[in-house]
């Protein structure tokens, strides 16, 4: 079976929508989806914003249901300039930035995502499919000299905020990994200084988000055209990852909960 993480709701919702996954198991405190997508058992959970929600969710999900693949799925900031709202990045090489200090930029190499020739749906109308590396950060990167800085050193596509955590987990317990990303923002796109004070532990706080935008209202056009795109973006993952599980030929399992 597969089973495919991502970060929120937002991001979750679309899959749903194709899904056959109306069976939902608590687990500690996160809610897995089971069922079918594409014809292929799944399980699927929003996990968090976050490496250590991630890693977390990683080692519970490997935990409880062995699955065949990992799926760590989402938004991501596009890093190149090519790089557009909608666009699909299938990561080829994950990396995990260290430090940024302006003009130094390092980096760790992590687990290697399964050749990504085994997952397909660029023939899907409409999506534009790229292949190539995936950065994850401790923190969204807002500012647009910041993110065509880090593209420019490091060449990944885009950048997110959890799939280094999973890959790492998916190494450590020898199970096949692979990521997808969606473009939210480009790379030429400022983001409100605001949205990384908007999240507590990897969930989403509605107090300082209506703060911030008491503060200064034009956060709220901000949030509104972000929330464009996250709809956008996630029907566009959505279908990507229909299509592609379609294609995989893996083992299959039922999906199991612990008792």
């Amino acid at each position: 079976m597969i089973a495919i993480l991502v970060a929120v709701r937002q991001e979750l919702k679309p899959i749903l929508r194709r899904a056959d996954a109306n069976h939902v198991v608590r687990q500690e405190h996160l809610d897995f989806h089971e069922g079918t997508l594409g014809g292929q058992p799944v399980a699927l959970l929003a996990l968090g914003i976050g490496k250590e929600c991630a890693r977390i969710a990683a080692e519970m999900t490997i935990h409880c249901y062995r699955p065949d693949l990992v799926i760590s799925a989402g938004f991501g900031g596009g890093l190149q300039s090519d790089m557009h709202a909608g666009d699909i990045i299938v990561g080829t090489e994950i990396l995990d930035l260290r430090k940024d200090q302006g003009s130094t930029l390092t980096w760790d190499s992590t687990h290697k995502p399964i050749d990504p020739g085994r997952i397909h749906g660029e023939d899907t109308p409409g999506l534009r499919v790229h292949y190539g590396k995936l950065l994850t950060a401790d923190e969204m990167v807002l500012r647009a000299e910041n993110k065509a800085r880090i593209g420019k050193a490091t060449g990944a596509l885009s950048v997110d905020m959890e799939t280094s955590a999973v890959a790492a987990v998916c190494a450590a317990r020898n199970t096949d990994f692979l990521a997808v990303r969606c473009i939210t923002d480009k790379v030429s796109e400022n983001l409100p200084d605001e949205f990384n004070d908007f999240f507590v532990l990897g969930q989403l706080r509605a107090k300082r988000v209506i703060s911030s935008c008491a503060r200064d209202p034009r956060i709220l056009g901000d949030l509104a055209r972000l929330g464009y795109r996250a709809k956008y973006s996630g029907d566009k993952l959505a279908r990507f990852l229909q299509a592609a599980v379609e294609q995989l030929h893996l083992p299959t399992l039922a999906a199991r909960s612990l008792q």
